[in-house]
């Protein structure tokens, strides 16, 4: 396979450690790559952070690239295994924030009526989120964090400075209040009826 010169001597200066050599193979290469990894992700967004992913570990690996080979089909190579981790991360994500959004219902249903309900008139979640709606910034984000985002306590403290026993407890006040909102939504549509 023959090297456009150019492509050869930057990835040899590449490999001595020069990053502006490394950044000229970034751009000769990002738009291919870029249009490999859409064409396998799901989300736009994921081939990006998977293209992402492959300059970096392209960039530690450098020094194991053979000169004889071919620059794009090393860095397909590496996207490809790049493309696997993001969609097991993505699916993996998906099923996690689909188990909270059904824990949140069941605890929206519970909270409102103490015990298992048969009847549950409107969607649960409807009135949850128009709940979550009313909610001030920092509570929802709270709520985002712990429940969308499926951050732990010990996560969430680390990265809103608080102390997991804050978290803990405004978390717990936050759920009251959605409690209270969901019964009087409740109320609301039964009396609606």
């Amino acid at each position: 396979m023959r090297v456009n010169f150019e492509i050869g001597s930057d990835i040899k200066s590449a490999q001595d450690g020069d990053m502006p050599a490394f950044g000229r193979l970034v751009r000769q290469h990002e738009k291919m790559l870029l249009a490999f990894a859409v064409y396998r992700m799901p989300v736009r967004e994921e081939a990006r952070e998977a293209v992402q992913d492959t300059f970096i570990r392209a960039y530690e690996q450098i020094a194991e690239f053979r000169p004889d080979g071919d620059f794009g089909v090393w860095l397909r190579s590496i996207c490809r295994y790049m493309i696997l981790n993001r969609v097991h991360e993505y699916t993996r994500r998906r099923r996690k924030q689909e188990d909270y959004r059904a824990q949140l219902a069941v605890l929206a249903v519970d909270a409102v009526s103490g015990d298992e309900i048969t009847d549950y008139g409107s969607d649960p979640l409807a009135q949850l989120s128009e709940c979550l709606d009313k909610l001030n910034e920092q509570s929802q984000a709270l709520i985002k964090e712990r429940y969308h985002n499926t951050l732990s306590i010990h996560e969430i403290s680390k990265k809103t400075g608080r102390t997991s026993t804050w978290v803990t407890s405004t978390l717990h006040r936050v759920r009251s209040v959605l409690k209270t909102c969901i019964e009087q939504t409740r109320k609301e549509q039964n009396n609606e009826q």
